[in-house]
């Protein structure tokens, strides 16, 4: 397969994951609020609110922008920053024991497939993936 395809593919595999990731919290803010409390990070609770209400219009808009490919400039560093945040967050909790939803899908995620082991490694592949698209893909 050719670096462009990959490049693509990547991109919208990406793009697919935002999108849902956002909408799904969109859906259910109450319970996107709860995992976030979960990970009792030392942050006031405001500004875990203001993430509540913020970080899913901008999943849901950074997933479009990889979607259609447009502002690729700044739209794939900011994923690539987005995937560092949720990478970051799910190491301090699996280093600390948190048995928790890690919120990475809403509610829709709830199971094995949302332990904090198993989004940490989707979380460092989507990452990767996004670190990929960034370097390589053709504007």
């Amino acid at each position: 397969m050719s670096l462009p395809r990959l490049s693509t593919l990547c991109r919208i595999a990406i793009a697919v994951v935002f999108v849902i990731a956002g909408a799904m919290k969109l859906l259910h803010p109450a319970a996107f609020f709860a995992d976030l409390l979960s990970y009792r990070v030392p942050l006031p609770e405001m500004l875990l609110r203001l993430v509540t209400v913020w970080l899913p219009w901008l999943e849901v808009l950074c997933g479009f922008g990889l979607l259609v490919n447009r502002w690729p400039e700044t739209v794939r560093p900011l994923v690539t920053a987005l995937c560092a945040i949720f990478v970051v967050m799910l190491a301090q909790a699996v280093i600390r024991g948190l048995d928790l939803n890690c919120g990475c899908l809403g509610t829709g995620g709830a199971g094995w497939f949302a332990r904090p082991g198993i989004a940490l490694l989707r979380a460092a592949l989507l990452g990767g993936g996004s670190v990929y698209v960034m370097l390589r893909s053709p504007s």
